[in-house]
């Protein structure tokens, strides 16, 4: 399964960055990375005109049943656990320090990597400071992720800082990555080896390059697949750039999510359930499935949509990677929705309603829908992420 999907990434990249005439434009198209740019910038300036009235469509989808780790815990009030979080890479960690996680920073700890300090802590805009940061030699070419690697294996200082800021996790590491930055392609890979060493599960959050990138970006992004890939504890959750740049939902207040900051509203949701990393780390190894794809649907309204089935459906208007559903062999579902529907909405009802919503999309090994996460809100909105492994990933 690890070369056919190799082969179908790689398949990809050979679209990328040919001219009319069919000739190579060479790895450096810096008119391409300004169209993405843009593309991005208008998306959040359409965000900022968008009224409280507007409503969007959205799912988060969640996936497991998994044993109830700490189920007394997570029946109370939700709030960010003191969890590990470490984003690597400028363009993460600009989503992350202007989205609703900036508020909670100081909440679950996040370790921020980069080339400078400096840099990120001018992407930060005040949320972020030297102490939550780790960073490279200011004078590394970045560029590529083999000029990176050198430095990193030489440099073993950065991994020590990270690790003093992991003492006494006991609940695994989520990472996100953007893979066509050359510090974000060669880091992460070797990040996983690092928590194996320190007996810590991590999940890779692994951000792939927008079609208009160069090509330079995809094959960073490739190289860096196939390095975590080759890894035996990796577990690696792909997330297409221009995917995130079309995603249109809304929160659980109802104010309107566009484009990439739902990245805001998967990492939160994910750091709410304690035991994510360690769960969906225990069901890569148990099946030996190292890459998931998301689909997701957040703030969906129950009454609006009428049934969980609906909710459901919606999470196929917007998946989060480019994915052949049928090809899926592993499902974890992560959901959250307010105490007042904890009757309505078992954990074997959701199961169950999940099971025949895939009966004739996919045949699955295993579903695992985890405990689902009951939160004090006075609506009906669902959140819902299913995680889907084993899926072949598709050019689009």
């Amino acid at each position: 399964m690890k070369s056919d999907f190799i082969k179908r990434f790689f398949k990809s990249f050979q679209k990328k960055g040919v001219s009319p005439k069919g000739e190579d434009t060479g790895q450096t198209r810096e008119e391409d990375s300004l169209n993405v740019e843009k593309h991005e910038a208008a998306a959040e300036a359409n965000t900022t005109k968008t009224t409280e009235n507007e409503r969007a469509e959205s799912v988060d989808v969640d996936t497991a049943r998994i044993e109830p780790v700490q189920k007394a815990q997570e029946e109370k009030p939700q709030t960010l656990p003191n969890q590990a979080l470490i984003c690597i890479g400028e363009y993460p960690a600009k989503i992350l320090a202007k989205g609703q996680l900036s508020n909670a920073i100081d909440a679950f700890r996040p370790i921020f990597i980069g080339k400078s300090s400096e840099g990120l802590i001018r992407f930060g805009k005040d949320a972020l400071d030297t102490e939550k940061i780790a960073y490279l030699d200011a004078n590394v070419d970045t560029q590529f992720w083999y000029q990176v690697s050198p430095y990193l294996a030489e440099n073993q200082e950065l991994f020590e800082k990270i690790r003093g800021k992991l003492e006494g996790n006991k609940y695994g590491v989520l990472t996100v990555s953007s893979l066509w930055e050359g510090i974000g392609s060669a880091t992460s890979p070797i990040l996983v080896s690092k928590l194996k060493e320190w007996n810590l599960n991590t999940v890779t959050l692994a951000l792939s390059p927008s079609r208009l990138q160069p090509s330079a970006a995809h094959f960073n992004a490739f190289s860096s697949i196939g390095m975590c890939l080759a890894k035996e504890t990796a577990t690696v959750i792909l997330l297409g750039r221009d995917q995130l740049n079309k995603y249109a939902g809304v929160d659980r207040t109802g104010a309107v999510i566009k484009g990439n900051m739902v990245l805001n509203s998967l990492i939160e949701l994910m750091l709410a359930k304690t035991t994510f990393v360690n769960e969906l780390s225990e069901i890569s190894r148990s099946f030996n499935v190292k890459i998931f794809t998301i689909l997701a649907a957040t703030g969906a309204s129950l009454r609006i949509y009428g049934s969980l089935e609906n909710i459901l459906d919606t999470t196929l208007f917007r998946p989060l990677q480019s994915t052949e559903l049928i090809s899926a062999s592993v499902l974890y579902v992560l959901v959250r929705l307010p105490r007042d529907l904890r009757e309505k909405l078992t954990r074997d009802r959701i199961e169950l309603a999940v099971a025949d919503w895939f009966k004739e999309k996919a045949i699955l090994k295993s579903v695992y829908v985890t405990e689902p996460l009951y939160v004090e809100d006075a609506n009906d909105r669902v959140d819902l992420l299913l995680f889907l492994g084993g899926a072949n990933v598709k050019d689009a």
